[in-house]
Order: structure tokens, then sequence, then C-alpha cells
């Protein structure tokens, strides 16, 4: 059989309902008992009800996911307040475990440890990729990611992104086995006889002139160039704004310059998008974080390049594996980079074309992130203002086993 994946998408209001719908609806397609499902919500539902009304229907199946300001799947990108999608996956290739740690704001370092302790349990054929839904308010996701790479016990292919919500910066939830968290970091470890491919391309300009982080703590960036970090900021910005509201700042990021060996075709700097500002202060705050001495340049993002960047994202992983067609796709883009840079056309200019590259019939799903998790040189990094891919393929059989069935 291999691997096999339905999707199912519902908009009614009700979230018990809405969990109903998506069950009834992903497994009746699968047509077998799912190993996973994977589930991505906007945040007008009342969560916990939504994830019960999925188990009234599919039980105790794993089950992993977040919330997200848009949910994505092959019809497009849907960021109303009540717009919910599932992916049930049953394999006889793959295995699928589900972890969750809480606690990411206090200690994003512990929650990597915790994270790479668990993956070792899994054993070595149980880790062919990593998926990550961490919160995208509260905790800092480069520390997390720098603590868990630490500790892997060997490379794996890591991808996700970060819970979000509808664009009111409040609360975000995760979820795992049928329990909704906050401020946690919910975990999909994939292994056995498969592969992943990812892909993540961000379509921001560099403009001005290369600047220097000297002030920050954590996420907390004071000063940029021994100026408040908001000063700099708003040289870019029209009518001397008071707020990151003002309407040009969703189009604005710092870009953080990359290690040479870790650019390959992505570019110079890794997105960083603040998140909040201290008027009194006029510090900025990045849950990806940046540090002190950290060179930066201000990048503004550009509808074209971004519609470009993503249908070459797809094209690239075609050429990595011309031959073999995915079982399904992943998708995590940025909440930047739907209606509120191309309206009601997101979905056509955007999602629309990578699926054609793909394939239009794939199972896909996926979410817009308040962050994307994507590796660059073989080194997970947190990002913001991107998109990322991952296509999963069964191995081919040999004698009716699995290609690693004598690992």
């Amino acid at each position: 059989m291999g691997t096999v994946a339905s999707v199912a998408k519902s908009d009614n209001r009700d979230s018990t309902t809405a969990g109903r719908e998506l069950a009834t609806l992903a497994l009746a397609a699968l047509d077998r008992p799912a190993d996973l499902l994977l589930v991505f919500a906007t945040a007008g539902y009342d969560q916990a009800a939504l994830l019960a009304g999925i188990a009234e229907i599919a039980g105790d199946t794993p089950l992993a996911g977040c919330s997200g300001e848009g949910v994505i799947t092959q019809a497009g990108s849907d960021e109303r307040a009540h717009a919910a999608a599932l992916m049930a996956i049953a394999s006889d290739l793959a295995t699928f475990d589900t972890f969750a740690v809480e606690g990411l704001a206090k200690d994003p370092r512990g929650a990597g440890a915790a994270i790479a302790a668990w993956v070792r349990d899994r054993g070595e054929r149980r880790g062919r990729s990593l998926l990550l839904f961490p919160d995208g308010l509260t905790g800092n996701s480069t520390v997390l990611l720098a603590a868990l790479q630490e500790s892997l016990p060997r490379p794996l292919a890591i991808a996700g992104g970060t819970a979000g919500e509808l664009a009111q910066f409040d609360r975000t939830f995760q979820y795992h086995d049928g329990r909704v968290l906050s401020d946690a970091v919910t975990a999909v470890l994939i292994g056995g006889d498969v592969d992943v491919e990812t892909t993540v391309s961000h379509g921001c300009e560099p403009i001005g002139s290369v600047r220097t982080v000297t002030r920050s703590d954590g996420g907390t960036v004071y000063e940029i160039d021994g100026r408040s970090a908001w000063s700099v900021f708003k040289e870019y910005l029209d009518n001397d704004p008071v707020d990151l509201s003002a309407a040009d700042s969703v189009h604005l990021s710092f870009g953080e310059r990359l290690p040479a060996h870790d650019r390959s075709g992505y570019g110079q700097y890794v997105m960083r998008t603040p998140f909040g500002l201290d008027r009194e202060t006029g510090a900025l705050f990045f849950p990806g974080s940046l540090a002190q001495g950290s060179k930066i340049q201000m990048t503004r993002r550009d509808p074209d390049r971004i519609r470009r960047s993503a249908m070459n994202s797809a094209k690239e992983l075609i050429a990595r594996r011309s031959a073999q067609r995915p079982n399904l796709v992943l998708h995590f883009d940025c909440a930047g980079r739907g209606r509120i840079i191309f309206g009601e056309r997101a979905s056509e200019m955007a999602i629309t074309p990578m699926q054609e590259i793909l394939g239009r019939d794939l199972p896909w799903i996926g979410f817009h992130s308040y962050g994307e998790i994507a590796e660059l040189g073989g080194t997970a990094y947190y990002h913001n203002y991107t998109v990322v891919l991952l296509a999963l393929y069964d191995r081919e059989r040999v004698d009716g086993r699995g290609a690693d069935a004598g690992e």
C-alpha cells in the first residue's frame, strides 16, 4: 500500500460539528485506519471543542498541529475566522510519533533538549523528518532550534511553522493527541522507509545599508548602530508612525546575514520580523531573536518576487526527484504572504502556481504561520516572510519490503 493521505476542510462555524466533519470526510476518503492526523485551524473556533469533535470520529488516533492565521489546502488559502483542515495519513512504510513540550517561553533551550531526548528514545529508524509547531508568540524559536540540533543523534529534515491566530497577537494554540496547549511546542517524528524533501524561499529585496545590532537581549533589540531599533526601522516608513500598525510596516523586515555555507540559492539573509514595540525605549521584539553584533540589512517584500520564488521552490522539488511523485505535501506559509499582501488573490498568486507544478491532485495541507522552520545548508533556521514546502516520498520496495528493511 505504501503511504496514502486524504485531506478535508470545514468552515462550519460550530466547533464540534466542524471537527466531526473533518474527521468523517478525511477518514472516509482514506478508507483505512489512519496512523496520524495533522490538524490546522483558525482561532475563531473553540479549540478544545474542535478537537473533541475530531476525537468523536477518529478516537485516539495520534494527532498534531496548531492554530494558524489561515489554513491551506488544494482549494487554496482560507484566512477566515472559521476555517479548519485535517490530513489523515496511513502507511505500512512510515512511522509517526507525536510529542509536546510546555513552558516554551520560560525555557526554550530546555524545550529543544527535551525534544532531542525524545527523538533519541525513538531509535535510529524512527527518524527521517521532524515536524515542529511551536507557539508563535511566546517562545524564542531560534534558541529552541539551536538546543535541539546540538543534541540530535543524527541529521533530520526539520521543518514546520509557528502557531498563529487572527492577527490579534494575543494567544496561539498547539495540538497534541486531543489536548489544546499554549506556550508549547508540538512535534511529529516521521520514520521508516520514507524520505522527505524540503524547500524554503522568500520574496524580499535588500534595501539600504548594512547595519549592526549594537544592543540586544534574546529576542529584544534595543539599539542598532547605537540608535534605538525603532528609530532605525521607521526610517523606512512614511508619516513618522508611532507603532508597528503602520500600513507599510507589514512589507518590511530585517535580514540577518547568514554564514556563507548556509546561503546556497536562498540568498544572503534570513528574515527577521518585529512582533512588538516598546514605545518608551524604542526596543523591538523579534521571536526569532537578533544577537548583539549581528550584521543586518532592511528588506522589503516584493509581490512579484514572492510569486516567482514560490514557483521556483516547487520546481526545485520536482527537479530533485523527477521520476517520483510525492505521496503528500505539507505547506507552511507566512501570515504576511496571504491576503495582507495579495488581498483576495492570495491563492491565485502564490499558492495555486506551486500546486500546478507539483500536482493539483496531491494531498496538500498547511497553514499561515507566525514564523517558518526550514533548513539551509543542513542547519534548521527560524524564518519570517517565507514559504516552506515538505514533500514525502515512499522508498522503493525490495522483495516486498521497504528499501531499508534490513537496517
